[in-house]
């Protein structure tokens, strides 16, 4: 199968997992399917009793043709909503897997953990969600080591092709030069995974803190590809974990 014809049924799948019809015509299209089917096996059934061969074979033709793509039309038409299907994508993405992948981050015992409980609070407005991570004082034998709990909030703006992420540092931090700017080297990561930093940070709404803006383009089918949407929650995770770490040079 040439390149040009994988990409066209590419296209062609996406485009009807896109597709929002109206319930007659899904109903429309869910009976043209039973009547050609039904038609196949009638004329399937005919050739059987009168011993015509060739009717039956016509038959098992329209049959080996049209059931499996009769199935995977209905299946898409039906088992998507269109713009409501990507709307509940984006909640799920908000809602669950950013919020997982930072407690399963912040949990992990590889390494040196200088935190122990994660507690990550939300609030989702349509495709928008503010975060607040709270991480906790390591224990150590009953003990808990002289660290102060750590927080740090950010916003994430998910609009199905593109996120914009907007992560609230202190001001003193990032408006002084690159050289001198502790989270430069997470900046760095961050604009290697594709995302774009805004020059200008947001300021005015916060005292003693700026907005940091970032930019990142997503995929076509972003919200649904599993492994597009488990990377990007996963890559957050990693960024948000690294300003922590900055954080903790201060203590």
């Amino acid at each position: 199968m040439s390149e040009e014809t994988i990409k066209a049924s590419g296209d062609l799948i996406r485009w009807l997992k896109m597709l929002a019809l109206p319930a007659w015509a899904k109903w429309l299209l869910a009976l043209m399917m039973v009547l050609v089917l039904g038609s196949a096996l009638s004329l399937l059934v005919w050739g059987v009793v009168t011993n015509h061969i060739e009717v039956v074979s016509s038959a098992v033709a329209i049959l080996t043709v049209g059931l499996p793509i009769g199935l995977i039309v209905v299946a898409l038409v039906f088992g998507d909503g269109g713009a409501h299907k990507l709307k509940n994508l984006t909640q799920l993405v908000l809602e669950r897997e950013v919020p997982e992948a930072l407690r399963q981050n912040l949990a992990s015992t590889t390494g040196y953990a200088p935190y122990g409980a994660c507690h990550v609070a939300f609030s989702v407005s349509g495709c928008i969600a503010d975060y607040t991570l709270t991480v906790e004082p390591q224990t150590f034998s009953g003990e808990i080591r002289k660290r102060p709990q750590r927080s740090i909030e950010f916003k994430l703006e998910l609009n199905v092709r593109k996120a914009n992420l907007v992560v609230w540092l202190p001001a003193l931090a990032v408006a002084s030069s690159a050289d001198r700017n502790p989270y430069q080297s997470c900046f760095f990561g961050a604009k290697s995974e594709g995302y774009l930093q805004n020059d200008v940070p947001i300021a005015g709404e916060r005292s003693d803190q700026l907005g940091v803006v970032f930019i990142k383009l997503l995929g076509e089918d972003f919200l649904l590809n599993p492994g597009e949407r488990l990377y990007f929650a996963q890559d957050l995770a990693f960024f948000i974990r690294g300003l922590l770490s900055v954080e903790l040079q201060y203590d």
